[in-house]
């Protein structure tokens, strides 16, 4: 009789020790938006100009559909090409956190602007450089490579996101809002860090003439991304130099966790002072795989010492 075969998953046969390492990340960083307190926030947003509040929210908004597209095709798609069994139960727990990053920004809304947030992500639905970023994000999810598709998968969390938080993340009277930020932010260095490592090691398995086939397809994408990401921002802010620089920032944060130079141009200010705190490149992450492995080695040695 044909049947379907399906392996335990076995924790203690740990094949490679970045997705435990980055398991316990994700746990200790899990997080709901019911549990922050953005109704507290009220007040101050109250206090604002109506200029502000619409760039605010439209960014946002922004925001909110970029998560989405994560959460349904994203993620998903880059589970296809799976080195272990706990490399799925990581990418699982991503797929969630970006339903509650996509969750979030209605928490933001629904506090801020009660029964009127539903006309915001109405018009993110309809603005012509969102879709055409969703649009080109889809065509390789679909088509595209294994290696592709985690490229512009970190795009997404870093270089295409963070331009749109800026008029949020300097908003400081905020103070609950910023803090929903920050919780997603953190989500995305971990997220980002992870896809890379992952993405480095399937890199390595290429021949040069193909690494550089794919180096400079990711080069072509990643300039034509984020040249609507920068028309979507000129478009809808008043000044929008700082948000292009962040967004900036975030690319070039997204090539190195890919294991490529930066190439952006990017200005110092605090805003990328404040992001570089949140963040965390790969070899950090590494650093402190190998650092947790030490740790746990010893006790390992420890314990044997006195088993008697």
């Amino acid at each position: 009789m044909d049947y379907l075969y399906y392996k335990a998953i076995n924790w203690d046969d740990i094949k490679d020790n970045f997705d435990k390492y980055t398991w316990e990340q994700l746990t200790t960083n899990f997080w709901l938006d019911i549990r922050i307190p953005v109704t507290n926030d009220q007040p101050a947003w109250q206090q604002l100009a109506d200029t502000q509040q619409q760039a605010i929210t439209r960014m946002l908004a922004g925001a909110s559909m970029l998560a989405v597209y994560q959460s349904e095709v994203g993620t998903p798609a880059i589970r296809h090409d799976r080195r272990t069994q706990q490399e799925e139960s990581v990418l699982n727990t991503i797929t969630f956190m970006k339903s509650v990053h996509a969750k979030s920004y209605t928490t933001i809304f629904r506090a801020l602007i009660p029964g009127n947030g539903g006309a915001n992500l109405t018009w993110a639905d309809n603005n012509a450089d969102l879709q055409a970023e969703i649009d080109q994000l889809a065509q390789t999810s679909t088509n595209g490579t294994a290696l592709q598709k985690k490229a512009l998968f970190i795009l997404t969390e870093t270089g295409l996101s963070f331009g749109k938080y800026w008029t949020t993340l300097q908003t400081h009277s905020l103070v609950n809002t910023y803090q929903m930020l920050a919780n997603i932010l953190r989500g995305s260095a971990i997220f980002s860090a992870y896809v890379g490592y992952k993405f480095h090691l399937g890199f390595e398995d290429l021949a040069s003439s193909d690494q550089a086939e794919l180096q400079h397809w990711i080069n072509t994408q990643f300039d034509q991304l984020m040249q609507t990401e920068k028309d979507f921002l000129e478009a809808n802010l008043d000044d929008a130099a700082e948000a292009i620089n962040l967004a900036y920032y975030g690319a070039n944060h997204a090539l190195i966790s890919l294991g490529f130079d930066a190439v952006y141009e990017v200005q110092p200010s605090p805003l990328v002072a404040q992001l570089k705190e949140l963040m965390i490149d790969q070899n950090q992450f590494l650093q402190q795989v190998t650092a947790a492995n030490n740790e746990s080695d010893t006790e390992k040695m420890t314990d044997d010492d006195y088993d008697f």
